[in-house]
């Protein structure tokens, strides 16, 4: 939501994912950015080496591009690809033309993993090589245009967009990326620049400028509770056992093991109930398939007893009714 309320009109934006989120993702940035706006799944196919018995080998990246609004910049020339054969460079010269500096690239592009590249290293566990950005930072903005990477990590973006004399930002929430940005550019730009006084790191947040309008009104955006620390099923049968008896809150079948008590919501999940002591009951199995995630515990009871499982009255002597 952000990356599309600072991005210029003629921006595009990639992102860059792996293949078990990939849908999900797509589904979220056609919300954002419009369905209208995707220009390519990009696939990233880096030929692993590795090659597993149980399943085909993990080979590739996806890569999401979206552009702002439109077309977007395309700079063919700067990433066209060589033929493949002599073909078309020999027509050309028979038919007295000039033969074209290459092909329009597809959306598939062969570039060996870091594992090939160990000059370029940082340790970062999540590094993608320098000539995968480059190749699109040089087909998505001119010279001098400002690229932004709001995850900048161990710097590739920042040292791929100063070689190719763009502006940059980056962004990430470690307080040594900016040392990490300032090795990176000494070591494969240039040593003799002092970048301690030309990289500078900002540590409060520019102001907004558009009023803190949503990007997107039909996306609700919620934040996240942390969850309290989850208790042990086990302990969470003893301590049940210890309030309700070592008995079955459906039917009242009292088994001679605990174990063959499962622990489930009195309201479900599913009808707003909560992960927490109160709403924590013990079912046996029989009667926890037929809960399942559709009746509260007072209409299974009710359920139990119009089926003659369980006797009405001992429910009322005990007062679990409510």
């Amino acid at each position: 939501l952000e990356m599309e309320r600072v991005l210029k009109d003629t921006g595009s934006i990639y992102l860059h994912c792996d293949p078990t989120a990939s849908h999900y993702l797509k589904a979220m940035m056609d919300a954002v950015f419009g369905r209208e706006n995707f220009r390519n799944e990009i696939v990233w196919y880096y030929k692993n080496a590795s090659r597993g018995r149980k399943q085909r080998a993990k080979a590739h990246d996806i890569i999401l591009l979206y552009a702002k609004d439109g077309e977007g910049i395309f700079n063919r020339e700067d990433v066209l690809v060589p033929y493949e054969s002599g073909m078309t460079a020999w027509r050309h010269k028979k038919a007295g033309k000039e033969p074209p500096k290459g092909k329009t690239p597809d959306d598939v592009i062969v570039i060996p993993s870091l594992n090939t590249m160990d000059k370029e290293r940082t340790g970062y566990p999540t590094q993608k090589p320098l000539v995968l950005y480059k190749n699109f930072i040089e087909a998505s903005s001119n010279p001098g245009d400002i690229v932004l990477d709001p995850f900048a990590g161990c710097a590739t973006t920042c040292v791929a967009a100063e070689q190719l004399g763009r502006q940059w930002i980056g962004v990430d929430i470690q307080e040594t990326a900016g040392d990490v940005i300032r090795d990176r550019l000494q070591k494969e730009v240039s040593e003799n620049m002092a970048w301690d006084s030309i990289v500078r790191v900002l540590t409060q947040a520019p102001e907004r400028t558009d009023d803190g309008e949503p990007v997107a009104p039909e996306l609700v955006v919620t934040s996240q509770k942390r969850n309290a620390p989850r208790i042990p099923v086990r302990e969470v049968r003893e301590q049940l056992i210890v309030r309700d008896g070592q008995r079955c809150q459906g039917c009242g079948w009292e088994p001679p093991y605990s174990d063959h008590l499962q622990v489930d919501h009195k309201k479900p999940k599913s009808l707003q109930g909560k992960d927490e002591m109160p709403n924590y009951t013990l079912l046996c199995d029989p009667c926890n398939r037929k809960k399942s995630n559709k009746l509260s515990l007072a209409e299974l009871r009710v359920a139990r007893v119009e089926e003659g499982r369980m006797d009405a009255n001992w429910w009322e002597k005990e007062g679990k009714w409510d």
